[in-house]
């Protein structure tokens, strides 16, 4: 137990006031220890009349309880007893994180006043001993006031910063320059009791141009004055440079530095401002002006801080808007040449497909006779005709099969497919222009089902593509290998993998890159002048892709291209 103060003859009367009574709150409390009776019934009443009750303390420990369950506002010690438990209890309260800070009043005896003693133990005041009770009172009443204040100043402060994060919260809310700004101009402006707010950005591509004003109902003034644009740009990038805002306390007493905006201001009928540069990495991009009439401000720190985190929000923000506003107009463009582009492949399948119909139904007639009997050289010319109309018909045909791509229009009728019957047809069917261009067209298949589920048509339109590639790029005297089998890939269900292997011209490795590019033709198929579109194997691609398949091609100028389709295997 530490010493005991000698305060055996402290009164025990009820020191309650009014404030404790039912209904009416606690009042606050200071706790109390000195030496003599006497004293403790002065200090007990002035602190009464303050509004404080007195909480008197005998040991350490009580003092150390008391701290911890009356959260006292003030503390009066003696000093004639710092060398017994005065002095230990300063120091422990000192330590007691709920009462680190609370002021102390030091009872000053005959002795006088250890300075070193009051500045290592934080002591607010002193009063001489005897306790001259006016003076006392004095002390009392101006450590609380001073504490009123600071209360005030803190619960301000944490006023501005709940304000100005709402503010920061409604900006990142958006991706709306132009309400950003409204936001902040309206919120600076009414957080921190602004008469005028005035929100300007310049030409720059990372931003709008934006100018915003905001004003108090019942100002004096005409509103902010007009600034031009090459002084708000300079001022801006001073400021940027800087790396800070500009408070003016007073417009109408010169500074150390004359300000380019102050004469307008004054004549205006504005007193005081904030300056902030907005900007995003090495310059400015606009200027945010709060200003207020009637008197001089002195702006603190902390609303300072407040307004400039606010305004770098507010300059990410715009940044962020306004590159996500032009992503969306680039969309919206893209949306409309999409539709445009659509409605131009209607109009080809509806204006070209329907004569060219026309066109090969009567060449067919002619070449068969119906018309009469005609030259053999004039039959081989009609056949040239209706060769290049078949072309022509196959262009359309991708090209209305790649628009309902884009438009997600494409539908699979999934079934089982039997790749074995599949291929035997393609291969048959690549027979005949196999025999004419002199190639040896192989169909190496396995004995295992060959079954997948997928859309039968479109799966022939795949190895219709690729085993005709084949054909089409293979010179005379050259070969075409079509193969399956059932394969298990590692860490993958069962699957069946079709490849087509030819001795052709191969593709240049520089070309490989871009095959699936649409209208892409490898360079030395355009300089052999072998006809195509370009299209067909972006049209196998995502017909693999949306089976669940891939597709891959492996290629060698000279030594030929082999195409590999991998499907899964039916469940």
């Amino acid at each position: 137990m530490s010493p005991a103060l000698k305060t055996s003859a402290f009164p025990t009367a009820d020191t309650s006031t009014e404030g404790d009574k039912p209904g009416t709150g606690p009042r606050p409390k200071a706790l109390v220890a000195v030496e003599e009776p006497a004293v403790f019934s002065v200090v007990a009443g002035i602190l009464s009349d303050a509004g404080l009750d007195a909480v008197p303390v005998q040991d350490v420990d009580e003092a150390m309880e008391a701290a911890r369950t009356a959260s006292p506002v003030l503390a009066v010690v003696d000093s004639t007893i710092r060398q017994v438990a005065g002095m230990d209890m300063l120091k422990r309260l000192r330590h007691e994180p709920a009462i680190t800070k609370l002021p102390v009043i030091l009872v000053a005896g005959e002795a006088g006043v250890d300075m070193d003693f009051m500045v290592e133990l934080g002591i607010a005041d002193f009063v001489a001993s005897p306790v001259d009770p006016e003076d006392l009172a004095r002390r009392v009443n101006l450590i609380l006031a001073t504490a009123s204040a600071r209360r005030g100043r803190r619960m301000a402060a944490a006023r501005l910063r709940e304000e100005t994060r709402r503010i920061s919260d409604a900006v990142r809310a958006t991706n709306d320059p132009q309400q950003m700004a409204e936001v902040v101009v309206h919120g600076l402006g009414a957080t921190f009791e602004a008469d005028h707010v005035q929100l300007v950005t310049f030409p720059d591509e990372r931003v709008p141009v934006l100018t915003l004003a905001w004003s108090r109902e019942g100002t004096a003034s005409g509103g902010m004055p007009e600034l031009g644009a090459h002084t708000a740009g300079e001022l801006a990038e001073t400021l940027w440079e800087r790396g800070r805002a500009l408070a003016v306390e007073d417009h109408g007493q010169p500074g150390d530095e004359p300000l380019p905006i102050s004469a307008a201001a004054c004549a205006a009928g504005l007193r005081t401002s904030v300056i902030v540069p907005l900007g995003h990495g090495d310059q400015a991009f606009g200027l945010l002006w709060l200003a207020g009439e009637g008197s001089p401000r002195d702006w603190t720190s902390t609303e300072m801080s407040l307004i400039q985190h606010v305004s770098g929000n507010l300059a990410h923000g715009l940044v962020q808007g306004n590159l996500i506003t032009a992503q969306r107009m680039v969309l919206k463009r893209q949306r409309e040449l999409d539709q445009a582009k659509t409605d131009f492949v209607a109009t080809v399948n509806h204006e070209l497909r329907t004569p060219l119909t026309s066109i090969t139904g009567y060449l067919d007639l002619i070449l068969d006779g119906s018309g009469g009997d005609i030259p053999e050289d004039v039959a081989q010319m009609l056949k040239i005709v209706g060769r290049n109309a078949v072309r022509l018909n196959q262009l359309i045909s991708d090209l209305l099969t790649i628009s309902r791509q884009d438009a997600d229009e494409s539908s699979l009728e999934v079934e089982e497919v039997d790749l074995e019957e599949l291929l035997r047809a393609v291969a048959a069917s690549l027979a005949p222009a196999g025999v004419t261009n002199n190639l040896d067209l192989r169909l190496e298949l396995g004995s295992d089902a060959l079954l997948v589920d997928g859309d039968r048509a479109q799966l022939e339109q795949v190895f219709t593509n690729l085993c005709s590639n084949a054909v089409k790029f293979t010179p005379a005297g050259g070969s075409v290998e079509i193969s399956a089998a059932l394969v298990q890939p590692d860490g993958a269900g069962p699957g069946v993998r079709v490849q087509i292997r030819d001795t052709g011209i191969g593709i240049p490795e520089a070309d490989l890159p871009n095959l699936f590019r649409r209208f892409f033709r490898a360079s030395n198929a355009t300089s052999a002048a072998i006809p195509g579109t370009g299209l067909g194997l972006a049209i196998v691609q995502d017909i693999v892709l949306q089976h669940g398949g891939e597709l891959g091609i492996v290629s060698k100028v000279g030594q030929g291209t082999t195409a590999t389709v991998q499907l899964p295997a039916a469940r």
